[in-house]
């Protein structure tokens, strides 16, 4: 493996990491602009992106609920109680569905410089 491949894993995971970050916010603004009470439901298109990573995470968050409390902290502070659903959700889609589309990149990139070097195909210069 070699340096060339995993600075390629690196760039196409943080590419993957960042586009479903900003696809999260989407929902999260989404979710914010709207008054309708079952709008938070939007954040179920990513479990199916990112299983098993995300509905396992919700999953422990229910159990153990440490972002409830940090969320709900925050809500109270600035928008008083509203909006503590949609910013836990919203986190957690963010930081473990990123990571998880960071991890796929990473190994995507791997298998494909694995593939390469086995072919033994060459690398066009850039």
């Amino acid at each position: 493996m070699t340096n060339r491949t995993m600075q390629d894993g690196l760039v196409l995971g943080t590419t993957m990491l960042v586009m479903h970050s900003f696809a999260s916010f989407l929902v999260f603004l989404y979710c914010h602009i709207n008054t309708e009470g079952q709008v938070v439901f939007a954040y179920f298109l990513f479990f199916v992106l990112d299983a098993p990573t995300v509905p396992l995470v919700f999953e422990i968050e229910g159990q153990i609920g440490l972002f409830a409390r940090l969320t709900d902290s925050w809500t109270n502070l600035w928008y008083y109680g509203h909006q503590g659903v949609n910013l836990r959700a919203f986190v957690l889609t963010a930081l473990f569905g990123g990571l998880h589309w960071f991890i796929i990149g990473n190994l995507t990139s791997h298998a494909v410089g694995w593939v390469q070097q086995r072919v033994n195909l060459k690398r066009q210069p850039a």
